[in-house]
């Protein structure tokens, strides 16, 4: 029998490496906005996914430079090569020396499962055919898969939040379309947000 976090770890791998099959949605479920934010201020920014599968990095980085209209995203993987991302101290140096002010950092903050009826029930003859099969045959139920993704905008002059975003993908086709899909709803949250003009 499996363990829950074994079948989390098999969950995410669907998710991410691109088997599970649906019709990927993604919505931003939060945000917050420094204030005091000023979106020229950000001119240059560099894109940074944290992740331990370098491919899936510099997809999601290119994916995510590429729907910023309004500053100078870049991935990050251009600008800090081998550089290992727990050495804080380098990454921060490299990306003060190539002169950004801005860094935008997406993390996969989990996978989970959501279980939902399949029709309508809205008469006695309905409900009872769901009740009935939902109790003998649960083909009457299906499964989807959520994907939470954390993106975060600091102001590295000022070492400062300025905006932070959570989003939720559903049922994700492929890792290129998930994060196609999160990239867009976080750069149209950040334009909406003015953060990014």
């Amino acid at each position: 029998m499996k363990t829950k976090a074994t079948r989390m770890l098999a969950i995410a791998g669907l998710a991410i490496a691109g088997f599970a099959m649906g019709c990927a949605t993604t919505e931003m479920t939060s945000t917050w906005t420094d204030p005091s934010a000023k979106g020229a201020a950000m001119s240059k920014i560099a894109v940074v996914c944290l992740t331990k599968d370098p491919g899936l990095r510099r997809m999601a980085e290119e994916t995510a430079a590429s729907k910023m209209a309004g500053a100078q995203a870049t991935p990050s993987y251009q600008v800090l090569g081998d550089t290992d991302l727990k050495d804080k101290q380098a990454v921060k140096a490299k990306l003060k020396a190539a002169q950004f002010n801005g860094v935008l950092v997406m993390r996969l903050a989990g996978v989970s499962e959501q279980v939902r009826a399949v029709g309508p029930y809205d008469t006695f003859d309905d409900y009872w055919d769901y009740g009935v099969g939902a109790a003998y045959a649960p083909g009457y139920l299906e499964t989807d898969t959520v994907v939470h993704v954390v993106s975060n905008l600091y102001d590295l002059d000022q070492n400062k939040l300025v905006w932070s975003g959570t989003s939720k993908t559903f049922d994700p086709a492929s890792a290129q379309q998930f994060m196609g899909d999160v990239s867009q709803a976080v750069a149209k949250s950040l334009q909406k947000d003015r953060i990014i003009l």
